[in-house]
């Protein structure tokens, strides 16, 4: 019998060069901490953390058929442009790009599976795009800090919470999404998976001053609770 291979985060080899920990979970390999214990939590209440949620599930759907399908997704039937809701009773997340253009995200890869079986409707084209997409996550009351040394947007008008923005992220494309709600504020960042390190590295240089602290899964679960 063939084993598949564990998929990687394209920031694999650098966890690794920084003693992370891995664990497997839904096929992939992942950081569950890089060996200072209740510390990574700590640092991220306190200041900011930074972590890698590459391994999330992604969908995008396309089409003019997207206003259909948010009719089955969303209570009201209603996501304007740049806007963030919970779906699947608050297991995945859907962000608004477009008016013909949806991103659908999720820790559990069965979740957006569901979503791509919804979206069989006339119109709506569904492309899984977890591999294309790196996710990485700010947490923390510095978030903002950080960010504005990153991009010029300006994060109070354009990225309240319960919003997305594509804009640049020195230099390079990315899409911020500003969770509706969270225990502590977080903002998630999707560059393409092939400048995910490059980003990864300037948000470290952009949070030094803030000692930003690096955040594996563990420390993600105590920031949640």
């Amino acid at each position: 019998m063939v084993t598949k291979p564990l998929a990687r985060s394209p920031l694999h080899d650098w966890h690794l060069a920084q003693g992370a920990r891995l664990i497997e979970r839904d096929g992939w390999q992942i950081v569950a901490d890089y060996g200072r214990g209740e510390h990574e939590s700590a640092a991220a209440r306190s200041g900011v953390g930074l972590a890698d949620l590459s391994a999330a599930a992604k969908c995008s759907f396309r089409g003019p058929g997207v206003e259909s399908l948010l009719r089955s997704l969303v209570p009201d039937g209603v996501l304007s442009r740049g806007r963030v809701a919970p779906v699947l009773q608050g297991k995945a997340v859907l962000c608004r790009l477009t008016d013909e253009h949806l991103l659908a995200v999720s820790d559990n890869p069965a979740d957006v599976a569901a979503l791509e079986a919804l979206a069989r409707l006339p119109q709506v084209v569904a492309t899984d795009v977890t591999s294309a997409l790196a996710r990485l996550a700010l947490v923390g009351p510095r978030v903002e800090e950080v960010l504005r040394r990153l991009t010029q947007l300006d994060l109070g008008t354009a990225l309240p919470p319960g919003h997305c923005a594509e804009t640049a992220l020195t230099g390079m494309e990315a899409l911020l999404v500003r969770l509706p709600r969270s225990a502590l504020p977080a903002v998630h960042i999707y560059v393409a998976w092939d400048v995910a390190e490059c980003a990864w590295e300037r948000v470290l240089e952009a949070g030094h001053d803030a000692r930003i602290a690096l955040l594996g899964t563990d420390a993600q679960v105590a920031l949640a609770q």
